[in-house]
């Protein structure tokens, strides 16, 4: 997305403290243990038996796997639509609850904050919390995402 798309969500129509769902996603053994294989090759993410006999009993996917997901969500429904410029970066990522095979995770964003730069007047800095909760409601993830967007006019 980029600010000359007339439909895009520039800074001004942000609004600060709606709540947007962004849908769920189911989490699969094989994804599970697929995306640990490449990226967090711990036992518990990547052997069913060994994680078995673990803390955890059983698998569980890979706190970075959780998070890959919750991005995705939010890109489809919100950051696409949006006249992002850049990820300024994330705060506070705190993995609540394990997340196991069969799991559908949902999540949530809230606007927190929305100004202007201070440094560059065609742009502003939204903050926004994100919550990840499994099907039973449980917060599994929580983190502070800041953004970088156009305004459409400074």
């Amino acid at each position: 997305m980029n600010g000359t798309d007339e439909d895009a969500v520039f800074l001004e129509d942000v609004t600060v403290g709606e709540t947007i769902s962004c849908g769920s996603v189911t989490v699969t053994e094989e994804e599970i243990t697929d995306f640990a294989e490449r990226f967090d090759p711990l036992a518990i993410h990547t052997d069913p038996s060994a994680a078995a006999e673990s803390r955890y009993d059983g698998l569980i996917a890979s706190g970075y796997h959780t998070l890959s997901l919750s991005v995705r969500l939010l890109v489809e429904t919100v950051r696409k639509e949006r006249a992002v410029i850049a990820g300024l970066g994330i705060d506070d990522v705190r993995w609540r609850e394990p997340v196991r095979p069969g799991d559908t995770l949902s999540v949530t964003t809230t606007i927190t904050d929305a100004r202007a730069s201070e440094s560059d007047p065609g742009t502003g800095v939204i903050d926004e919390s994100i919550v990840v909760t499994n099907q039973d409601g449980v917060e599994v993830l929580t983190l502070e995402n800041h953004e970088l967007l156009e305004r459409r006019s400074p």
